[in-house]
């Protein structure tokens, strides 16, 4: 009798665990939009996005991507901004932006060439 008790309150557990998904994938307006490095720039190097888009770097072998703030990016320094996000060498990675706002990013070696910004509306 324990025995089919416990079956019991494992099918029931599986039973309360499962949920249909209500949503409607056609009302979801999140956008993924992906930056790669084919070369010796980012592409897109800018783009424009909401907040709650996926933006997802697939970053080459010799290539990284770190967040700084503007003054850096215009001077073409690769001095980490605090709290911002970093993404290493060869590394696939993403960001949910969670605020409007201008992101400045760059590839640390390849400076000044490779340099990326990211406008959040």
């Amino acid at each position: 009798m324990k025995n089919n008790n416990y079956i019991l309150f494992a099918v029931l557990l599986v039973l309360m665990s499962c949920k249909k998904n209500n949503s409607n994938p056609e009302n979801n307006t999140f956008k993924s939009i992906t930056i790669t490095t084919p070369g010796m720039y980012f592409q897109p190097s800018t783009l424009t996005c909401n907040i709650g888009d996926t933006i997802v770097f697939d970053l080459g072998l010799t290539h990284n991507a770190l967040e700084v703030n503007e003054v850096n990016f215009n001077n073409n320094n690769a001095t980490y901004m605090d709290d911002g996000f970093y993404f290493d060498f060869g590394e696939t990675g993403y960001l949910i932006p969670t605020e409007s706002k201008t992101y400045y990013y760059v590839c640390a070696p390849h400076l000044p060439d490779m340099k990326g910004i990211i406008i959040v509306n």
